[in-house]
């Protein structure tokens, strides 16, 4: 029997057109940072796989957005803001083309987080929306007392 050398199955491709070396690569922090405010408030997680060219210092360049789910929630937004905070070995040839990568990203609600509570300027209209409801309401019980007061004194007085 002799062995025959079979060719190597070409690479994924989400490893581009070589094997990526990250020299940097978004932290957790970061991702929370850039997560959709959106889904944020209503828990919802999200993929998206984005294709980038790799400039000649290993920073990303020219990315768009392949595959995103679920559509509308800004996930591919988010990961195209999150490119700045990738670097790469750039690949050793870079005259011809540039250097093409595909990353996948995954955006996911960590358990136990407070994503969901309101930051800023929804936090702000909160706190002055629920002192404004405050303020009417105590208006409103202090004149059904001083109604009733008078109800009852003006009843106390006819008999």
């Amino acid at each position: 029997m002799s062995a025959t050398h079979q060719p190597l199955p070409p690479r994924p491709p989400v490893m581009g057109a070589y094997r990526p070396d990250w020299l940097e690569r978004p932290s957790g922090d970061d991702m929370a940072a850039f997560y959709p405010a959106r889904a944020a408030r209503r828990e919802i997680s999200g993929k998206v796989t984005m294709v980038c060219q790799v400039k000649a210092d290993g920073r990303l360049a020219n990315c768009r957005i392949t595959h995103e789910t679920p559509t509308g929630e800004q996930f591919g937004q988010a990961a195209l803001r999150l490119a700045s905070k990738f670097r790469m070995i750039p690949p050793d040839d870079l005259r011809p083309n540039p250097g093409e990568v595909t990353i996948p990203l995954v955006f996911q609600i960590p358990e136990g987080s407070s994503v969901g509570w309101p930051t800023g300027q929804e936090a702000k209209f909160l706190v002055h929306g629920g002192a404004a409801v405050a303020i009417v309401s105590t208006v409103l019980l202090a004149s059904i007392i001083w109604i009733l007061g008078r109800y009852h004194n003006r009843a106390a007085t006819r008999r």
